[in-house]
């Protein structure tokens, strides 16, 4: 049974879930590995970590590109499959967690916060997955998933069928309307960073 909101405020952590930060690899648009590129005072996916650290007692990377990260006390997973989709790294998590719920991140959301990670938490009320839509869509990689999305992924897998969308009319789903992923200035910064070069992200970071 997953925490609830008092037990939650109580111990300040959720412990019946994990999160799950998935590393990736190379990124196309940077020439480099997103994870480890400098942000701040550390690496991107180092800033992350530390802050998922805050609401999570239990934390791992899924990763096929790292054995280890420095700065990053957690073990690091790999892919179940080999094959590239974010779904893939999902269910890689969920088989690799012990606990029967992973809050899913992306390594280049810098801009999560603790109040929009737990507000996905706070939300759960035993569907099996959770998941934000901001106005650009459903958010995947900042959402809630339990381990009976096992099976249904890997047999979506196997089909090709990638899309985390195509999933929600074999399982409950409850769908967090409106939502604000963190600082939306940072956000926006970071979307367009994506689009610009490694050096424009030094000049942001600067």
């Amino acid at each position: 049974m997953m925490q609830t909101r008092g037990e939650k405020e109580r111990t300040g952590k959720a412990p019946l879930i994990t999160c799950a930060i998935l590393a990736g690899g190379l990124s196309r648009r940077m020439g480099k590995d997103k994870a480890t590129l400098d942000f701040g005072d550390g690496s991107l996916i180092e800033g992350i970590y530390h802050r998922v650290r805050t609401v999570f007692d239990k934390v791992i990377i899924v990763s096929s590109h790292h054995r280890s990260i420095q700065g990053v006390d957690a073990p690091v997973v790999g892919d179940v499959l080999p094959v590239k989709g974010s779904m893939v790294g999902i269910v890689s998590a969920l088989i690799h967690a012990e606990t029967p719920y992973v809050f899913v991140l992306a390594c280049d959301m810098p801009f999560a916060s603790e109040e929009s990670m737990s507000s996905v938490i706070e939300a759960w009320e035993g569907e099996d997955i959770i998941i934000p839509k901001t106005n650009a869509g459903i958010e995947p990689l900042h959402a809630l998933y339990g381990r009976s999305c096992i099976s249904y992924m890997l047999n979506f897998v196997e089909q090709g069928r990638l899309k985390i969308r195509d999933m929600f009319p074999y399982v409950t789903v409850k769908i967090m309307e409106n939502f604000l992923v963190g600082d939306p200035q940072l956000r926006k910064h970071f979307l367009e960073l994506s689009e610009n070069t490694i050096s424009s992200f030094h000049f942001l970071i600067g």
